[in-house]
């Protein structure tokens, strides 16, 4: 038999067919030949021990082996699913994929800046750059007379009730009735603000001690008011607020790692903005 006769044999056997026809579906599907090497799946001890520790974190024991079996199908179930997107181009153009990498690239930039410990000396410069935001708050006490609605008859009836106010009568009676204290006594700005608003508060903050004024508006209406005190914050100690301080202290060094970072990164590239006509 000669080798032509032979190979005409060979070509007739139905296994071959099978192959050539498998072959040429994985060419037209992949549009590449297949690499053996993109295509092989390790799940090696470090994966194994990763998704054991990861099992672990959630619920505060070891996986027994069904559970581990389970956590190594899952986890081979990702890749294949994971590899043969890449392959497709699925990761093309999809904004919540590039929005998890620009994430990750993100973590990695500021991974550094993460770790650091800020000394004494930085947390203090930073106290020092704006006491007034780390210093305990400012605490009120006040009474009110509450007038109602903010309108020019309430006004007008603000003007009689601060007269008769001011010329020594009870502020019992006075005023309409609501469903708050009539007083409160040493009560923090914030708490305040959030019942009244910020611009009562504000009202608070730079009226004369001692005397009924006003009207004041709030998100309730109209009141009269009368400061009896005000507790101005002490200066703030770096011991006292140092956890505050920290946090801002790291806040603002990813901030400036992640830019930075972006900087070198762009320099790299070539960017052109085309507007639409």
């Amino acid at each position: 038999m000669t080798w032509r006769n032979g190979a005409a044999v060979w070509l007739r056997e139905p296994f071959v067919h099978f192959l050539v026809a498998g072959a040429l579906v994985y060419a037209v599907l992949s549009g590449r030949p297949p690499d053996l090497g993109e295509r092989k799946i390790v799940v090696g001890e470090a994966v194994v021990a990763r998704l054991a520790e990861r099992w672990s974190q959630t619920y505060r024991r070891a996986p027994n082996p069904e559970e581990l079996d389970g956590l190594i199908t899952d986890y081979v179930r990702d890749q294949a699913y994971y590899r043969e997107a890449l392959r497709l181009g699925l990761d093309k153009d999809d904004e919540v994929v590039m929005r998890r990498m620009r994430n990750k690239m993100i973590a990695l930039a500021t991974s550094e800046a993460e770790a650091a410990t800020p000394s004494d000396a930085q947390l203090q410069a930073l106290l020092d750059k704006d006491p007034a935001r780390y210093a305990p708050e400012v605490r009120l006490s006040f009474a009110h007379v509450y007038l109602g609605d903010d309108t020019p008859a309430g006004r007008e009836a603000a003007a009689a009730t601060l007269a008769r106010l001011r010329g020594g009568a009870s502020p019992q009676g006075l005023g309409q009735p609501v469903p708050i204290p009539a007083s409160f006594d040493s009560d923090p700005a914030s708490d305040v603000a959030g019942m009244f608003g910020d611009g009562f508060v504000g009202a608070l903050r730079s009226a004369p001690p001692g005397i009924w004024t006003g009207p004041v508006p709030s998100g309730l209406g109209l009141h009269l008011i009368k400061v009896t005190a005000r507790t101005a914050p002490a200066k703030p100690q770096l011991a006292d607020v140092r956890q505050a301080l920290e946090n801002d202290w790291r806040a603002q060094a990813l901030r400036t790692a992640e830019q930075e970072n972006y900087r070198r990164l762009l320099s790299g590239y070539d960017v052109v903005i085309e507007q639409p006509k």
